[in-house]
């Protein structure tokens, strides 16, 4: 399989600056853009191909028909066809609030 590239999903935050554009050049609209997802498969948010001839495919999709070739054989047989990871740039102008994450065991 190919490199793939994957369309950025940008989310706008009340925190969020122009850097984004400004250092990665990303296609950023207003001025209050905090974050752009790079790899996802969260509900809604699903991650697009946006180069070669799976263009326009979903991350989700593809995981479905090729699940061990992206994966692993070891992740599918731990996830499942869910791909567990988020990967995301965040830009914030403005100090975020704390963040808490799952104990060792849970995570």
């Amino acid at each position: 399989m190919y490199p793939l590239k994957f369309q950025p999903i940008l989310k706008e935050r009340l925190w969020g600056g122009t850097k984004l554009k400004d250092v990665l050049g990303k296609p950023i609209k207003n001025d209050i853009t905090g974050e752009s997802w790079e790899l996802s498969t969260v509900k809604g948010d699903v991650s697009i191909i946006a180069n070669g001839e799976l263009s326009g495919t979903s991350l989700q999709d593809l995981i479905n028909t090729n699940a061990e070739e992206l994966l692993g054989r070891s992740v599918v047989e731990r996830f499942g066809k869910d791909f567990p990871i988020l990967i995301k740039f965040i830009d914030a102008k403005k100090d975020l609030s704390i963040q808490l994450h799952p104990n060792d065991e849970l995570a």
